[in-house]
Formats: structure tokens, C-alpha cells, sequence
């Protein structure tokens, strides 16, 4: 008889148990705003991992994903770049191997909305009257009339994720985003500071496409099409560059009082813009003869730099 009441009351004991594990706890309004705080700083501590305005602006669009807890899963991945390979961008889409806890790299895929093409013909348009933006955009800066070019026809150059993020990853977290994916994105705000071409390419255009149809601007009027012809044909090697015509850049100063030109002194990195804004001449297939031509950019704007730095 003992022994049945003290099965009966384990019983109810366990019961009761399992029926607390069943209710939900409710946060008191102190926990609730502790948790408000935290996210606020986990968001500014991975926008603030970007050193630009629009590196920072492609990690707040991500975040609308409204997930800050998991995107700061993959900042010490992002931070690491021994664990990120084979990162690749095409149009409308990041590729990237992420080395994580097992032997094999992870693979993440993550794709993005692509502007029309005939939203794409009137945003290159009016970029085409201001070519001055996509000098700055070629010299690694970008510029917030080129953002609002883009605002204007309807599309933003940086992804809304308020409707999820179109990816995924090879690892057993189907969870979106997991921290591979997180890290990819957050990596991507640190190669957009020094690239931010790379925006366009994800909403369909690449740098190489763009210059191209920019290209096509309207010859200079005192030269008929013959002589244009003409003279293209006589060129050896061509650059995709935009051309620049004076009385463009007359007509746009017109407006200010005078027309100041200013630059800035600075030191030569390891990347060499003027070569990869422009490309090695396509019809020059000589690896030796890159490898000279970039050791000879390196050397003299090395010493121009020198120079100026004398006479400054």
C-alpha cells in the first residue's frame, strides 16, 4: 500500500513537472528592454564592421532580415579570411566556400533581384549626363547621387531583405541565415569599401558592361561618323573608359560661381587602380608582359608620389 501512494505521488510529482516545462515564460518589461539594448548594440557593432557609408548601408539592408542575432554568428568567420575561399561575384549572385567546423569547406549561394533592362537603359541614361559619378565610383568611392539615380527609377542599389534572403549553404543548418551565410555577407561590406562597382554587378550590370554602354555616348559634333570611324579603326588597343566631352563638363560647372579642381596627394597602395579600372588590353594574352607592365605603374607612381611630397 506504501509502496502505491509513493508511485502515485512520484506521479503527480512529474506531472506537474512537465506541465511548468510546458508554460512559457514571460519577460518581465526590465528583460524585455535588456534584450531591446542588446540587439541595438549587436546591429551597431555589425554595421560599424564596414568602414564606409555605403559598406554600412549594404549591412543595414541585410539586417532587415530581422535576424541580428544570427548575422552576428558569422562576424568572427567574416573577420577571419583564412575561412573564407573562392569568393566570387557574377551578376545577381555571391559564391563563396566557407571553411567551418567539418574537414570540407561549406559552399554558400546567395542570389539577388535583378533591375530590368529597361529600367537598366533609363538608369544608364541619366548616368551617361553625369559621368562625373562613375569617375569617383571608378577611383573606389560611391557617390549618393548615383544611389539616388538608382532610388528614382525604383530600384535601390542594395537588396531589402525584409522578404528573406534568397540563399543557401551546404551545412546542416537549413536555418537562413546560418552563420556561413551571415559571414559571406558581412565579408562583402568589407570589399565593397574599396569596391563598390561590385553593387551594380549584383543588380545586373558588371563594371565591364556598364563602361561599354556608356561608351556609346554621342561623338563630338564637329567630327561627322566617317572620321569617327575612321580614327577608332587606326587604334590599336581600346579601353572601355567613358568619354568625356569638354562642353559636357562646361555645361554642368555652368551653374557655379567658378569652377575650382583640387586633389589630394596619396601614397600608392598595393592595388594598382588605373590597371584594374582599365584592364590589360585584351588582345594581350603575355602573362610576363602584365607582370612588367604593373612592376613599371608601381614604380613610377612611386615616385611621383616622391615628388609631390618635395614639392607640396
Amino acid at each position: 500500500m506504501i509502496e502505491k501512494l509513493d508511485e502515485r505521488k512520484k506521479y503527480f510529482m512529474d506531472n506537474r513537472r512537465n506541465k511548468k516545462k510546458d508554460i512559457p515564460h514571460r519577460k518581465t518589461e526590465y528583460e524585455k528592454e535588456r534584450t531591446r539594448e542588446e540587439v541595438e548594440q549587436i546591429k551597431k557593432n555589425l554595421i560599424n564592421y564596414a568602414k564606409t557609408p555605403w559598406g554600412r548601408d549594404w549591412i543595414i539592408s541585410n539586417l532587415k532580415i530581422g535576424r541580428p542575432f544570427r548575422m552576428q554568428r558569422g562576424i568572427e568567420y567574416a573577420k577571419d579570411e583564412d575561412r573564407i575561399d573562392n569568393f566570387s561575384i557574377s551578376t545577381g549572385q555571391i559564391f563563396a566556400t566557407v571553411q567551418g567546423t567539418a574537414p570540407t569547406p561549406y559552399r554558400v549561394k546567395i542570389n539577388f533581384e535583378l533591375i530590368p533592362d529597361e529600367k537598366w537603359e533609363k538608369i544608364v541614361k541619366e548616368l551617361s549626363t553625369r559621368l562625373e559619378y562613375i569617375i569617383e565610383l571608378l577611383e573606389g568611392s560611391l557617390p549618393q547621387e548615383i544611389v539616388t539615380i538608382f532610388e528614382k527609377n525604383e530600384y535601390s542599389l542594395f537588396p531589402d531583405a525584409t522578404q528573406g534572403l534568397d540563399s543557401t549553404c551546404s551545412c546542416p543548418d537549413k536555418a537562413i541565415p546560418c552563420k556561413h551565410i551571415a559571414a559571406v555577407i558581412l565579408y562583402l561590406a568589407r570589399v565593397l569599401d574599396y569596391n563598390p562597382f561590385l553593387l551594380l554587378e549584383l543588380r545586373g550590370k558588371s563594371k565591364e558592361e556598364i563602361l561599354e554602354d556608356l561608351s556609346l555616348s554621342k561623338p563630338i559634333e564637329s567630327r561627322d561618323e566617317s572620321e569617327e570611324t575612321s580614327i577608332e579603326n587606326n587604334i590599336e588597343f581600346k579601353f572601355n573608359v567613358p568619354k568625356i566631352f569638354i562642353q559636357n563638363i562646361s555645361e554642368q560647372n555652368s551653374e557655379t560661381e567658378e569652377n575650382v579642381i583640387g586633389f589630394d596627394i596619396k601614397k600608392p597602395g598595393k592595388i594598382i587602380e588605373t590597371l584594374e579600372n582599365l584592364g590589360i588590353p585584351q588582345n594581350i594574352e603575355n602573362r610576363a608582359f602584365e607582370i612588367v607592365l604593373r612592376a613599371i605603374y608601381s614604380k613610377i607612381t612611386s615616385k611621383i608620389h616622391e615628388i609631390s611630397l618635395e614639392l607640396s
